[in-house]
């Protein structure tokens, strides 16, 4: 499940019955963030600290008697009492081996906790946090199987512009659909390979939302973005900026363009980095294309999480053959090799490229 159906769970109360859930997945500024809403949600307060009915077992700790103590014990000040469980090793693949010892009869050890939660007491309620899963162990399929699920791994571009826009507002600004786009395209968040996240994205909104209420403002525009995202912003539109020079015939252009991008210390793996995906997205346009497929299929099936980066590299493939686009596409890979084999200068491989199309 993604992180919209746990909003309308959280909305419709389906989170709210006797049933263990589990936060997890490769966005950790998700599990985090639901984490802290479950909390409040069951125990009125964010915080953990100084209230005798939250308990927050780590690890090693979280044993199955531990967990099952915590849910059995009666809530003092509270209606409820809410257990945190992190990174059980029963979830993670850490306990497996002692899960599959057999006892004297040669059959595996019951696992007293993943039959537990299939009835926690009413006064209970159980939230699982793990970065990481093992989905064939027993627990996770109990509480796959008695409670919920929430996967949260990355965002495509509808749900990464849902996510910017609820961090804006919740900051207390607007912004536009187009600026919208801007600031999602400059996060980065939806390229190939980024090690860019979540987190990286909501320090990237609370920036710019800081940067228009110190003005007084709030309402965002372009301007905003460009000022508080220089270099994301400027890096991806020189690309754009070089690719038109290109499909214009304008090479002098593009390479004056590639050089002053150099000279301001960009760095030419990242350069590499997009030209080669933006060129191998224009390859897959054209072949699709001429196969009928729509935009949303085509980026379906590149396996692309932006729709309008296909339909506007899409409008540059038109600009070349297919056989032209392969070739490019074979000299990128030759580029990135003879790079790191020392045959080529950094600094001389794109413009040598460049000259070359």
């Amino acid at each position: 499940m993604s992180y919209q159906e746990i909003e309308n769970d959280i909305k419709s109360g389906a989170v709210d019955r006797a049933a263990p859930i589990l936060l997890c997945g490769v966005e950790n500024f998700l599990t985090s963030h639901y984490e802290k809403r479950l909390l409040a949600r069951f125990s009125g307060s964010e915080k953990t600290a100084g209230n005798p009915d939250v308990s927050v077992l780590y690890m090693d700790e979280a044993d199955d008697d531990a967990v099952m103590a915590a849910l059995d014990t009666f809530p003092m000040l509270s209606p409820l009492r809410t257990v945190i469980v992190k990174s059980h090793p029963g979830l993670s693949g850490r306990s497996a081996a002692k899960d599959a010892d057999a006892d004297s009869g040669g059959k595996k050890k019951k696992d007293p906790l993943a039959e537990y939660i299939a009835q926690i007491p009413d006064t209970s309620r159980l939230v699982f946090v793990s970065f990481g899963v093992n989905k064939t162990l027993g627990l996770y399929k109990a509480i796959s199987k008695h409670g919920t699920v929430y996967e949260f791994s990355r965002l495509d571009e509808a749900g990464l512009r849902n996510f910017t826009l609820k961090r804006f507002k919740a900051k207390g600004v607007n912004i536009t659909p187009d600026v919208l786009d801007a600031f999602v395209f400059a996060t980065g968040y939806l390229e190939r390979d980024t090690d860019r996240d979540l987190f990286t994205v909501d320090n990237d909104a609370f920036k710019v939302a800081s940067f228009v209420l110190d003005d007084g403002r709030d309402v965002i525009t372009g301007a905003d973005v460009e000022e508080c995202m220089p270099d994301i912003l400027r890096t991806g539109e020189t690309v754009f900026e070089i690719l038109d020079a290109l499909c214009d015939g304008r090479k002098a252009k593009a390479v004056t363009l590639l050089e002053n991008t150099l000279a301001g210390g960009e760095n030419t793996f990242r350069l590499l980095s997009l030209f080669t995906g933006h060129f191998e997205i224009m390859l897959g346009c054209k072949e699709l294309g001429a196969a009928g497929h729509s935009a949303a299929s085509i980026t379906k099936i590149l396996g692309e999480r932006s729709e309008w980066r296909v339909k506007k590299l899409g409008g540059y493939a038109q600009r070349f053959d297919k056989e032209k686009l392969q070739w490019i596409v074979g000299r990128l890979y030759d580029m990135d090799r003879n790079i790191k084999s020392g045959d080529i200068k950094e600094r001389h491989a794109l413009t040598v490229l460049i000259a070359e199309i």
